[in-house]
């Protein structure tokens, strides 16, 4: 579905804000003082979206591929490299000089090794730390190497109220329950006519029912769990 779409049927069939009759919201922008006959302008709408989808992304884990954006070029005696903020898990590394993959390891395996960051060689193994936003390569790169990364990601964009005819990167049928995530945003805008506890805790329940908080930690619980098979998280 394209963003303008997704704005459309949140104000028309979940807020019920178009402005009035006649109003042509669609050509308001912020700061166009058309813009007051609505309770929330259209750009509010899309960053209420763009978290929504996000946290839609953490839960469910939507999206599994190979990216270039995401490859690992290393350096002669460098172990620790910076992940794309994008990569929410990886569930793979692939040498691509000789097309074998690496294992994965948890820093506590090679930490009682004193040779840990010092020994230079082919690196067989990788170690994920997505609180540092980091990928640690053991052994030590010799050489320049470039790795290619199998992962879950966030978007690849953020979606703008500009470019409207953008198509929001989720599957048609996961769009309407988002969309509930970002109503429940919406009233919790804090003026006196947006603001509605009871409408956001309401949408927040649909939303939460349809991508269930507890998932939003599954994908922690994968990462501290070294030797777990990854499986598609959707519904």
């Amino acid at each position: 579905m394209e963003l303008l779409d997704a704005v459309k049927y949140l104000r028309e069939n979940i807020l019920d804000d178009i402005g009035g009759l006649g109003a042509d919201w669609e050509t308001f922008s912020e700061d166009d003082t058309s813009s007051f006959q609505l309770r929330w302008n259209n750009e509010e709408l899309v960053s209420n979206i763009n978290a929504a989808v996000e946290l839609v992304y953490r839960r469910i884990l939507p999206v599994k591929e190979i990216n270039d954006d995401f490859d690992i070029t290393t350096n002669q005696g460098t172990s620790t490299y910076i992940l794309d903020p994008r990569i929410l898990q990886i569930v793979g590394v692939r040498d691509t000089n000789v097309n074998k993959t690496l294992k994965r390891i948890d820093i506590e395996e090679v930490w009682d090794s004193d040779k840990f960051d010092i020994t230079q060689r082919t690196p067989t193994h990788y170690i994920p730390n997505y609180d540092t936003g980091s990928i640690t390569f053991y052994k030590t790169p010799l050489e320049t190497v470039t790795y290619s990364l199998l992962t879950y990601r966030l978007p690849l964009s953020k979606l703008l109220w500009d470019d409207n005819e953008k198509s929001i990167e989720l599957r048609d049928e996961f769009i309407v329950p988002m969309l509930w995530g970002a109503a429940a945003m919406c009233y919790e805008k804090d003026e006196a006519n947006t603001a509605d506890p009871n409408r956001s805790i309401y949408y927040l329940q649909k939303f939460n029912q349809e991508f269930p908080v507890t998932s939003a930690y599954s994908d922690v619980r994968k990462r501290r769990t070294s030797n777990r098979v990854v499986k598609y998280g959707g519904i």
